[in-house]
């Protein structure tokens, strides 16, 4: 850097002339913190052996907290400030051009050298100085809410950057300065009232030394060498000194982080949700980190179950602390407003926060499609479609030949699947669980979950297949499940191997729906449901009932606990996590979820009771459906006039091309399903449709002709049904046997 060696700028004079720049200024009293990182730089210069590039390195230091940090343009602002005062004392343009540069760059991710680089370190360095910490606890308000939220940020902005400082500083003299002041920080630390500093914080010190353990013996260090150099044991460590050879083995490496990240920003989140009208905010049960845990259990040799059961300890003390906070918020509620809102009640609090509807969910039960990324990251479900290629590589490795579905992501998550896996691969006895409502004939789009029966089933699964009735014409409904489990049949469904029932039919359904309604309090239903108090006493029953579908095969009639999974869509989830969360308390094994994405249908709909666009294939909307039993005729009608994701003119779509997605193109979902599902094929037909190759007109060609093509299959197989299929799907459905009404 060449620069006039000789020029000194004033210091007395430059802090003199810059009081007033940073009177009241926010940032811990600007000009007292602007002179302590002026000073470690001139400190990390000087040890550097560059003691020509001290004087601008220490200018730079100074003026660079003279904007307000609100200011977008702040450090423009320094630098304008900066450049106008030194060349009011003199100083040379090179000089000027120097502090300028080191004040800009300081920010900036290409900034490696020279003063933005000590600078960087610099202002680094002064988060761990005590008099920093003076500085924003001495200004810490006297009480009320205004005092917890400064706390609050103090503890987020500058406690726990201080504690987790010394992996960001790359320079060897500024890392020796650290060593020097962290432990003058925590002994002054330690002297603060609790009120002030949490009097566990010593803890997220030893936590980030664990993490860095865990990085190691991850990075191929000698485990017993790793295990010496963890820390002592401390009062504030000891819970977690039980826990540390688990940790290090077989956790996944950023669990500690999210446990205390969850903590420190529960009572925030959580008010806010509590704002957004969500009854109850459930804590973070961090689906995919549990998968990750244990993913790497198994291949340190742990058992699963193990990594789980760490990942969900160290959660606690985040579920407790927002449980807390919503509690004292309903108190407070209840007494303002006279309304009772079971704030006090100890066995609701940890269901309804688990289960709380989030606010992507339609409560119709639609499934919203355009939504889907949304959900998965709301819902923490396991994404497997086109978003997580990785996690779906992953996921399909567990077969040796996967079905087309989890290949082109039409499996879009999946909720504790992998230990589902894990027991069918083990040849354990295992459930999938379908349940389908009767309210009109079988379509296409259940027929996608019958297609992922026929593979569990040939896997080894026991299938478990109900059906509820939402007619009002008792003999209509048991005729449908018969035709129904027909199709089945036809598709490759072994009835003999599947337990197939009507819902008012089981008893074992409706006992165990009603051993739930006497272990879910009703504030759970309304939570999870959104029910209201004009809602009919049906309304709050049948959600027992679908309860009752997913654990009712673990009853000791049905073969007693086993691991299951339920098949559904991913609006379907609410009631798989009311199932997870009191399946223990019956002695259940906790259900596991897969989430298939829901065939479009061929026309848009509108439900009048929520004006919500429905965009699946639904009995609902019979001109956007297709059913087994329509004429191909009519089917091609349908798919010629079927929404796609064309664009609005013919050179427009050769020029820009369409959009495949399945979500969007409701031709598109006819060929990942049916018309062209193998992968191959399917992702040689999505890539001629964006490059504009592949007109709308031709690809609903091709979807009506496959479609009739595997129809044809499909009604030559149930020809051929012998007569015990008829039978059994007859009088699985409750009819006389003969009946062919």
């Amino acid at each position: 850097m060449a620069t006039d060696q000789r020029y000194i700028p004033d210091g007395h004079q430059l802090a003199t002339s810059l009081a007033a720049a940073y009177a009241r200024h926010p940032d811990a009293e600007g000009l007292a913190a602007a002179r302590r990182i002026a000073g470690v730089a001139a400190e990390l210069t000087t040890s550097d052996g560059a003691n020509g590039e001290s004087a601008e390195t220490n200018a730079a230091a100074l003026f660079h907290l003279t904007g307000v940090p609100g200011d977008p343009n702040r450090w423009e602002t320094s630098s304008a400030i900066a450049a106008a005062w030194l060349r009011g004392a003199g100083a040379p343009e090179s000089f000027v051009d120097a502090v300028r540069d080191g004040i800009l760059g300081m920010w900036s991710a290409s900034a490696d050298d020279g003063v933005a680089f000590l600078l960087m370190h610099a202002a680094l360095l002064d988060l761990v100085d005590t008099e920093r910490h003076a500085d924003y606890l001495r200004e810490t308000p006297a009480a009320g809410r205004t005092r917890e939220s400064y706390l609050a940020a103090y503890r987020r902005d500058y406690l726990m950057p201080a504690l987790g400082l010394r992996e960001k500083l790359s320079l060897p003299q500024a890392t020796a300065i650290y060593d020097e002041r962290a432990p003058r920080l925590g002994a002054w630390l330690d002297e603060q009232p609790a009120a002030l500093v949490p009097p566990d914080w010593r803890r997220l010190v030893e936590v980030e030394e664990i993490e860095r353990g865990v990085n190691r013996l991850l990075a191929g260090e000698d485990p017993a060498l790793v295990r010496s150099q963890m820390p002592g044991g401390g009062l504030p460590y000891g819970e977690y000194r039980g826990r540390q050879r688990a940790i290090i083995a077989g956790s996944h490496d950023r669990i500690l982080e999210l446990a205390h990240a969850r903590i420190e920003a529960s009572r925030n989140v959580a008010a806010e949700k509590y704002l957004e009208s969500d009854t109850i905010h459930k804590p973070a049960v961090e689906e995919n980190l549990f998968v990750s845990a244990r993913r790497r259990a198994r291949q340190l040799g742990l058992s699963a179950e193990t990594a789980e059961d760490i990942a969900r300890l160290l959660l606690s003390n985040a579920r407790e602390a927002q449980e807390r906070t919503l509690n004292d918020i309903a108190q407070r509620l209840s007494r303002l407003y006279g309304q009772i809102l079971d704030a006090e009640s100890p066995e609701t609090r940890t269901d309804e926060a688990d289960i709380a509807i989030p606010s992507l969910v339609v409560r119709t039960g639609d499934q919203p499609l355009a939504r889907e990324n949304e959900l998965i990251k709301e819902l923490r479900v396991t994404g497997l479609n086109e978003a997580y290629p990785e996690q779906r590589r992953q996921f399909t490795e567990w077969f040796d030949e996967a079905h087309p579905y989890m290949v082109t992501g039409q499996i879009v998550g999946s909720r504790d699947a992998d230990l589902f896996l894990q027991a069918l691969a083990d040849r354990h006895r295992c459930k999938v669980i379908v349940t389908f409502p009767i309210d009109g004939p079988m379509h296409l789009g259940r027929g996608t979950l019958v297609s992922l029966l026929v593979f569990f089933q040939r896997l080894g699964a026991d299938i478990v297949v109900g059906f509820r009735d939402e007619l009002d014409d008792l003999e209509q409904a048991r005729r449908i499940m018969r035709d129904s489990l027909l199709t089945m049949a036809a598709a490759g469904l072994d009835l003999d191997r599947a337990d197939a029932y009507l819902q008012q039919d089981n008893s074992a359904v409706i006992q165990t729906a009603f051993a739930l309604g006497n272990a879910i309090p009703l504030s759970v239903l309304n939570s999870a449901l959104g029910l209201r108090l004009r809602d009919s006493a049906t309304d709050t029953f049948r959600p027992l009932l679908r309860l009752a579908d997913i654990l009712h095969p673990q009853q000791t009639e049905r073969g007693g606990p086993c691991r299951t999974l339920v098949l559904d869509g991913i609006g379907g989830d609410v009631y798989v996590r009311m199932g997870r969360n009191v399946a223990e308390r019956f002695g259940f094994v906790k259900p596991s979820a897969l989430y298939v994405r829901m065939m479009r249908g061929l026309t848009t709909y509108s439900d009048p009771a929520t004006g919500s666009a429905v965009d699946v294939m639904t009995n609902a909307v019979p001109p956007g459906r297709i059913t087994y039993d329509d004429e191909p005729a009519d089917i091609r009608r349908r798919v010629g006039r079927a929404y796609t994701g064309g664009r609005r003119t013919l050179e427009e779509q050769r020029e820009k091309g369409g959009n495949p997605d399945p979500r969007v193109c409701s031709v598109s979902s006819l060929h990942a399903f049916y018309a062209t599902p193998e992968p191959e094929e399917y992702a040689a037909l999505q890539q001629r449709c964006r490059s504009g190759t592949l007109l709308c007109g031709e690809c609903k060609a091709a979807a009506a002709d496959g479609l009739l093509e595997y129809l044809r299959r499909h009604r030559q197989s149930l020809g051929n049904l012998g007569g015990d299929a008829q039978n059994r799907a007859t009088s699985r459905a409750g009819l006389a046997v003969g009946d062919a009404n």
